[in-house]
This record gives structure tokens, sequence and C-alpha cells, in this order.
């Protein structure tokens, strides 16, 4: 181990015997009371020594080996430090340093990040629709290190898909998988494991994204379900985005569930939803702006669930609307007629239907 004061923090001192590495809440942390011996010691924690190196800079300075490993302890427990050992990559590899950093900040690992990126390079995840949304929605799984996206869109791109974070004016009248497959792979960051092959297996995806260009997207998740793949809802509909529901097959509420709901409100929402689905709108709505952020905040629930965080749009929707675009949370519990919740002991067998 080679103690390393964590590169993606600031490391500022208050006072002559007080520092504080980083500067947000859940992440500072402050260390007061340091006479001369420690400041050294934090001083050689640079990744050039190693722990060994460190006891003897301590006895050096006036530290005791206790005092350096109290110090060390105190640091790595805070996700103030990390060990220099495991922050080598590989040529080519700074496109990944910001998001190792920010996966080590999360966890606090003492890797700084690198066992949550090997992970992502192992995963598959398929979007099922490429319009303005579900491609910017895959750019960005692909860049945060996601292994393997794939693309499902059997349209074309069309003038109004293009927008900043997704297709380009060149891209248009091409297929959208053949113009999202060569988007992908300038955009892939992950460097696929040793042994490890992220081509389709037969083995299918770990996660499913929803972001349908034509009709609702119903049937996609209802065999999503029925396959036991995670998956996220996610579209633009008029001035509102709505990030949700991140379906676990079994574990949280389902679309169904929602539209259950729903209807329990509103009796005539199964006839609004079944017009709606076979006569859209001829010009739909979807800000340029908004599009992006449903598609961060989008990007963000699902590396939230594969890096092992229980994400927001769990048993829940994450909506935001113009002209605010001020995202806000809402609830939605399993639906007792549904019959979706097999996870449950309580629920015993599915009943689950189309």
């Amino acid at each position: 181990m080679r103690p390393l004061l964590h590169p993606a923090l600031s490391h500022t001192w208050r006072d002559e015997s007080t520092l504080q590495v980083g500067v947000t809440p859940g992440l500072a942390v402050v260390l007061g009371g340091l006479r001369e011996p420690e400041r050294a010691v934090l001083r050689g924690m640079t990744g050039a020594l190693d722990l060994a190196a460190l006891h003897q800079l301590g006895t050096e300075v006036g530290a005791a080996p206790a005092s350096v490993d109290r110090l060390v302890e105190v640091l790595f427990s805070a996700g103030a430090a990390v060990d220099a050992d495991h922050l080598t990559g590989s040529p080519g590899d700074d496109r990944r340093a910001p998001d190792r950093s920010s996966a080590g900040l999360q966890q606090h690992d003492a890797d700084g990040g690198t066992a949550v990126l090997d992970a992502r390079a192992r995963q598959r995840v398929d979007v099922h629709g490429a319009g303005r949304v579900g491609i910017q929605v895959a750019r960005l799984l692909a860049a945060a290190g996601v292994g393997d996206v794939v693309v499902a869109d059997p349209g074309v791109v069309r003038s109004a898909d293009v927008t900043p974070g997704g297709y380009g004016v060149a891209d248009v009248g091409l297929p959208r998988q053949r113009a999202a497959g060569r988007l992908l792979a300038d955009d892939i960051t992950a460097a696929p494991p040793a042994g490890h092959s992220t081509d389709d297996d037969g083995a299918g995806p770990r996660f499913a994204v929803l972001a349908p260009t034509e009709g609702t997207g119903r049937d996609d998740a209802a065999g999503l379900l029925r396959l036991g793949v995670p998956h996220l809802m996610v579209q633009v509909m008029e001035l509102t985005g709505v990030i949700g529901p991140l379906v676990i097959p079994g574990r949280s509420s389902c679309l169904r569930c929602h539209d259950l709901h729903r209807t329990d409100r509103d009796p005539h929402w199964p006839l609004l939803l079944d017009q709606a689905m076979r006569r859209p709108p001829s010009r739909p709505a979807c800000d340029t702006a908004l599009a992006a952020a449903v598609a961060g905040l989008a990007a963000t629930q699902v590396l939230a669930h594969l890096d092992g965080f229980a994400a927001s749009a769990v048993d829940g929707t994450i909506e935001m609307s113009l002209p605010s675009g001020l995202p806000r949370r809402r609830s939605w519990a399993r639906h007792p007629s549904c019959g979706c919740g097999w996870g449950d002991a309580a629920a015993g067998v599915a009943q689950w239907v189309l």
C-alpha cells in the first residue's frame, strides 16, 4: 500500500494545525490538532512511500508508528485517501480518470474507483429507442464505462433527432442503429477486463433502458419484466421529462402498477393511453435542453443501479417540466392487483399478465 491523499479532493489548511480534505458535504473531512510530526507524515502521503516508509518517516520526525497508522486509517475510512498502487492506468486511460474518481468518491474505495469501472466494463445495457433522448442515454453510458451498450431502434435518423449530445447532421437518413453504433464506438471508454468479451454471447443484457420513439414502450416493458431484466423508462412528453420507474422485477413497482394506480384515480386512463399510442402527435415536442437533462438523469439512475446503490427511480418517477426544469420525485408503490411482486414471499406466485 502506498497512501496518497485523494487526488480528486482539495487539500486546504484552515490553520497551521487543521487540514481539510474536500469541500462538499458528505465528503469533506477535517483533521485538527495536528502537530508538526503528523503534518510531516501528511506531506509524505504523495503515493511515493509505502506504509513501511511512512513509518520510517514518522520515526524520523517524532511520530510513533501507531500514530501514523491511526492517521492513515482515519483518512482511508473517510474516503480522503487512496492506495496509489491501484491508480496506475493503461495508455490512453486518462479518459476514464474523471469517472473513476467520481466512482471512487461515491464508494469510498481505496482503489480510487478502479473496481467500479472494471465492473461497469463487464455490463451490457440495451437501449430500446434511440431518438433525441435514447441516443444521449446510450452515449452517456458508453462514456461512463459501460462495456456493451446495444441500441435497438428500426427507424432512421430524422432532422428532428439531431442534437448536440446525440446525432449530427451527417447522420440524417441513416438507420438509427447504424448511426448509434458509429457514435458509441467513439464514446466507449471501457477497457474490457482480461479474458472477457463484450460481444453478445447470448447471455442477454444486465439492464435495459426504454426510450420509446413510437408507441408507449409497454410491450417491451412487459417482455423485460417476464425475463427478469431490470429496466428504466425514460421519455419526454410535451413539456415534461419523466425518468422512471426503474423496475427491479419481482421487487419494485412496474409500469403496469403505475397504470393501475392512474386508473384508480382516473377510470379514463386506459382509453387515453390507447388513443395516445395509436394517434401520437404529428410533431411531438422535445426541447433540446430538456432532452439533455432527462438523458443525464436517466444515465445517473442506470449507473447508480449498476454500481450497487438504491436508485431514486425505484418505486418512483423523477419528473422535470419546463420552464423551471426543477426535478421532483413521485412515489409509486406496487399495485395489489398487478401481481408483479413475486420477489416478496407474501405475494405468492406471480399472476402478472398483459
